[in-house]
């Protein structure tokens, strides 16, 4: 049985369609939530709908790269709690041409998606700010079959891909476990239906993915009985080859 009962968890990118349906599950599992996200309007209607006390809301850009470190010292100065977890769900999904592909643009996208979370696990594996744990990052189908006009958002979620088989080897040793989950067409706000992506999801056969099932998935990953598994792509993808 899943128990995160009193883990402190911070889940980056909380205002998004996955990140909301992570953050409240957890609490439902007892966990202590850190949630963050760039719009207050929309992170306040999450932190409402939390259950249990003790949770904290913070909006922070990841795009002030350089703020990181002060952030999560800041998260566990507060009550002196170490974290538990880290979620990071945060990021963009942007569609360019490759003729509209410059390095600016690459690099704003690489920035969030990609920078954020690599600063992230940096800064998680510091002993003063935890002691050991479990970081799962959300990564995107894109990064093994991307489309036209997503030359910029593949090669930041094919970075997070790679990354993740390197940390988890690394931090081992600290007992921290790094995974991803790389679902295909996810049912939420952010999804925009073109002519494009409801062929992908016909070819699914089994519709966009319920965000509830990805958070689902997230949680398995940060408990405990997921103990054994470290350096993992969890596919979600339907019947696309």
């Amino acid at each position: 049985m899943l128990n995160l009962k009193d883990k402190k968890i911070l889940v980056m990118g909380a205002t998004g369609g996955i990140g909301r349906e992570t953050a409240i599950l957890l609490s439902k599992l007892g966990a202590k939530l850190v949630i963050s996200g760039r719009n207050i309007d929309r992170l306040d209607e999450v932190f409402n709908l939390l259950e249990g006390t003790l949770h904290r809301k913070i909006s922070f850009d990841i795009i002030n790269i350089d703020e990181v470190s002060k952030f999560i010292k800041d998260i566990v100065e507060f009550d002196n709690i170490k974290l538990d977890g880290l979620v990071y769900s945060t990021g963009l999904i942007p569609t360019m041409p490759i003729k509209n592909t410059d390095y600016k643009f690459l690099h704003n996208i690489m920035l969030v998606n990609y920078f954020g979370f690599a600063e992230m696990v940096r800064n998680f594996s510091n002993k003063k700010l935890s002691d050991g744990g479990s970081i799962v990052a959300l990564s995107s189908y894109a990064s093994i079959n991307g489309d036209k006009g997503q030359l910029a958002y593949s090669a930041s979620k094919g970075a997070i891909d790679s990354s993740i088989v390197v940390m988890a080897k690394e931090l081992f040793a600290k007992n921290i476990r790094v995974n991803a989950i790389r679902p295909a067409i996810v049912n939420c706000e952010e999804l925009n239906l073109n002519d494009r992506t409801k062929e992908l999801v016909n070819l699914m056969q089994t519709g966009p993915i319920d965000p509830k099932n990805i958070a689902e998935q997230i949680v398995f990953l940060l408990s405990d009985c997921s103990s054994g598994v470290y350096g993992r792509c969890f596919d979600v993808r339907g019947y696309l080859s």
